[in-house]
């Protein structure tokens, strides 16, 4: 019987605009491998991981931002 690794989960793309100057910006955040990372954009809002990315607007340095969007996750795990 054969076993399939597991290489990643699937990265999200946070998408966020500014609350400053109302530039739209995006941010690739990969997830780390286990067992409780989120595999959905709905998993991801509900956990903590979201708490713990930093957000700094280029262009006019703030830090003040709004999550407008989130993409990707898709297929949980890719083996």
């Amino acid at each position: 019987m054969g076993c399939a690794v597991l290489k990643s989960a699937a990265p999200f793309t946070l998408h966020i605009r500014c609350e400053n100057c109302l530039r739209d910006s995006f941010k690739v955040v990969e997830m780390p491998v286990g067992d409780d990372v989120p595999r959905d954009a709905d998993e991801l809002i509900e956990s903590v991981f979201l708490e713990k990315i930093p957000f700094r607007c280029r262009p006019c340095d703030s830090v003040i931002g709004r999550l407008v969007g989130i993409s990707g996750g898709g297929d949980p795990y890719a083996y």
